[in-house]
């Protein structure tokens, strides 16, 4: 049974799921300052055309909780030409202080001290200092992109009260107060976590350049739901994520859950080895 139930998944097309945000670095603290990056995880060699980095802030040049003219383009950082390499991490980047190389040496933005909401648009026709939430109401009045592939709001503090408006429903923050200087996608739960707020090479803290590691650890290859055996719980879970992106259901590690994560999950059907 299951060797037919595998053959048959096997012929389904998966369609190549769209790229997401995986992690950004606004600054650090020192010694290493002036450092910023946006990574985007995607399938390998797949092309970024028609997509942009859009990172929505203020026209307030000062740093700190004062909202200036909120809704306000910062950045527009265009992927044109460009595709995931073989890695599946392209990282954004135009730091000098950064020893990891970027697949695109562009500035990314991302003012200090202040609440920010970074986007992953196609067909975006806004530019940098763009108004785009006119009447400041935390609601964007004009959508200057096809469509918002992904997006994330890092909030130090109360959006429209001790910051600017945030327009991103995923949430990086708030951190007690604090600034929020990093923050990584949890790509088996799609959650957003914060990071260190000086930048480091610690693998379980950053991975500029790397693909996030997983946050929700398995107890053996296919226990998807973590409870020692795996069984047709797990099995429902990875069929429900068929197709997708960077879950907890992608074992093998190829980036999409496709057949080899079924052939995974069942090669090791039963109570786990602990």
């Amino acid at each position: 049974m299951a060797g037919a139930l595998l053959a048959a998944l096997a012929l389904v097309a998966v369609a190549v799921p769209p790229p997401k945000l995986s992690e950004i670095r606004v600054d650090s603290l020192p010694p290493l300052t002036n450092v910023e990056y946006v990574e985007i995880t995607g399938v390998a060699d797949d092309p970024l055309d028609g997509l942009a980095i859009v990172v929505i802030g203020d026209a307030d040049e000062a740093l700190g909780p004062a909202l200036g003219d909120t809704g306000v383009v910062e950045a527009v950082v265009r992927l044109d030409g460009h595709a995931i390499p073989a890695d599946r991490s392209f990282l954004v980047h135009a730091s000098r202080l950064l020893w990891v190389l970027p697949d695109l040496a562009q500035p990314v933005g991302l003012e200090d001290a202040d609440n920010l909401t970074v986007l992953l648009v196609r067909n975006c026709k806004a530019e940098t200092g763009d108004d785009l939430d006119l009447d400041d109401d935390g609601a964007l009045d004009a959508s200057l992109w096809s469509e918002v592939v992904d997006g994330v709001s890092l909030v130090w503090g109360a959006p429209g009260v001790a910051s600017e408006w945030t327009y991103a429903p995923a949430q990086a923050g708030p951190a007690g107060g604090m600034f929020i200087f990093h923050a990584r996608r949890c790509l088996d739960t799609d959650a957003w976590v914060l990071g260190p707020n000086a930048f480091t090479t610690v693998a379980s803290d950053e991975t500029a350049g790397i693909v996030n590691p997983p946050c929700a650890g398995m107890l053996c290859p296919g226990d998807l739901d973590t409870d020692g055996v795996v069984d047709s719980v797990d099995l429902a879970i990875l069929l429900a994520k068929w197709g997708q992106l960077g879950t907890v259901a992608d074992i093998d590690g190829s980036g999409v859950v496709g057949a080899g994560d079924l052939a995974a999950l069942l090669a090791k059907w039963g109570a786990c080895d602990l």
